[in-house]
């Protein structure tokens, strides 16, 4: 499965290393909102990987080569992971280090409620990619990530001009991500199928 995700990640890079690029600057550049947008972005990555890999063909290429079902599906929820996750750890660092020349304390929650939101946006919208394509699924994807990066948007503005916001909405947004891939998986299993 390592291969597969390594795989991903050159061709996303090789595709869209311009694009990549210019979301990093934005993160390091802009406010907290366009550090929590570049985080949700990266939930789409694995939509981007999947449409590259139906152009190409690649979904019947893999099926002949010794990957399980398994190994296909969870490369997807691991590039999205990753992709997250390093997100989240470069608009930290950057929120971080600006903030010792404007005197604003990066907003910590609003970054993690972002990427917890991106996890719930990942479980719910590939399962249907898998399952119907990247063109016939992608308008059900577009919605969903419009509403979590709306939501992350907001959350945001509301943590820039709060204190603190009641650690009761992170631990149940991260119940509802954990519940959200455990029942995310096992039903990408059933619903692929190579194009």
């Amino acid at each position: 499965m390592k291969a597969l995700v390594r795989k991903d990640f050159y061709v996303l890079w090789k595709q869209m290393r311009m694009f990549v690029l210019i979301m990093v600057l934005l993160s390091v550049v802009g406010g907290i909102f366009n550090s929590v947008f570049v985080v949700v972005w990266c939930s789409m990555l694995p939509f981007t990987a999947i449409a590259y890999d139906e152009r190409s063909h690649w979904d019947q290429l893999a099926a002949m080569m010794p990957y399980s079902k398994w190994d296909l599906v969870l490369s997807k929820y691991v590039l999205g992971w990753l992709s997250m996750a390093a997100a989240l750890v470069l608009s930290l660092v950057f929120q971080t280090a600006a903030s010792f020349f404007t005197h604003n304390p990066p907003v910590f929650f609003a970054l993690v409620m972002s990427f917890l939101g991106g996890l719930i946006a990942l479980a719910i919208t590939l399962p249907m990619v898998l399952r119907f394509g990247v063109e016939r699924g992608r308008w059900g994807f577009m919605i969903i990530i419009f509403g979590v990066a709306l939501l992350g948007g907001s959350i945001a503005g509301i943590a820039e001009e709060l204190p603190s916001i009641p650690l009761p909405a992170a631990v149940l947004l991260s119940l509802a991500a954990v519940l959200a891939t455990a029942v995310s998986i096992p039903l990408s299993m059933k619903l692929y199928k190579v194009n």
